[in-house]
């Protein structure tokens, strides 16, 4: 893994640097791309926008997701999100697609992040699977891809707004596919309000509170409740869930800061620097600094 400053933090642009908010592009490019430069054989980074990459078929390698590795054994859709640290390595000539968007894109086109943020809407902080799909749930995307790549390339005057449309119908019909969870199948209810609350709530304060009971009383329900209830639709406890939160961001900021234990366990809102230090060393088994030479070894 290269050091620190040199894992980067793209924005999305055009060949010409001219930024942009969509592109669509084929992964068989990108990898031709890559075999022709060995200067852009893809590093650890993360993208100031989303990335959805359509696998057609399993391949020889590896999409590592903010620290975890997911293989390739099928068709399925991998999904990154803004400041996700990223790195898709394959061996063989991968078949399929890449949609870039920002967030500018989504809210100019009336598309909520909801239909991407539902999907993980249960799973712990930093575990992104991709969705495995069907070959009938595969051809349906493939065709809406096919749609979207002519009007890229066309001159129709509302390509844009077209474009707008078909990303919501691909996401539309990834949370009809998802099999993540099968509470992923559910319509919105108050229940699942509650999930999204918490998290949102928890992605503002995580830097300013760790308590459950302050999450608690912004939702309008008893620490016990938000627990027991969490726990019942995802696995682990509020409380988990927020050490999860934290640990997420102590392992990004030791990959792409240098600053110490002690700036670090301010910045990310515990007390004293002795907190932070036995807090990472009991979820991770390793110091925080032992966790950042390893990265950059």
């Amino acid at each position: 893994m290269p050091a620190h400053n040199q894992i980067k933090t793209y924005p999305l642009t055009h060949s010409n640097g001219d930024s942009i908010d969509f592109a669509i592009k084929s992964t068989g490019d990108i990898f031709d791309a890559m075999v022709d430069n060995p200067d852009m054989q893809d590093h650890p980074h993360r993208h100031a926008y989303y990335t959805l990459i359509l696998i057609e078929e399993a391949l020889s390698g590896v999409h590592i997701i903010d620290f975890k590795e997911y293989n390739f054994e099928g068709a399925a859709v991998h999904f990154v999100h803004p400041g996700q640290v990223h790195q898709f390595i394959s061996k063989t000539r991968p078949k399929g697609s890449v949609l870039n968007f920002s967030r500018t894109f989504l809210m100019q086109n009336g598309i909520s992040e909801d239909l991407i943020e539902r999907v993980y809407l249960f799973n712990s902080y930093g575990d992104s699977p991709p969705l495995p799909i069907d070959s009938m749930q595969l051809s349906v995307l493939k065709d809406i891809i096919e749609q979207m790549q002519e009007y890229q390339n066309g001159t129709n005057y509302y390509r844009y707004d077209a474009l707008g449309a078909l990303l919501k119908l691909f996401l539309i019909n990834i949370c009809g596919a998802c099999s993540l969870s099968p509470h992923n199948m559910q319509h919105e209810t108050g229940s699942n309000r509650l999930i999204r609350n918490f998290r949102q709530q928890l992605e503002k304060d995580y830097q300013v509170n760790h308590k459950v009971q302050y999450y608690a009383q912004a939702l309008s329900v008893s620490s016990d409740y938000l627990n027991r209830f969490i726990k019942s639709k995802t696995g682990k406890s509020a409380k988990e869930l927020i050490q999860d939160k934290l640990l997420l961001e102590s392992k990004r900021l030791l990959l792409f800061s240098d600053l110490s234990s002690k700036e670090l366990a301010f910045e990310l809102g515990f007390e004293e620097p002795s907190n932070f230090n036995a807090f990472f060393k009991k979820l991770s088994g390793r110091s925080p600094i032992a966790f950042r030479q390893s990265l950059r070894s």
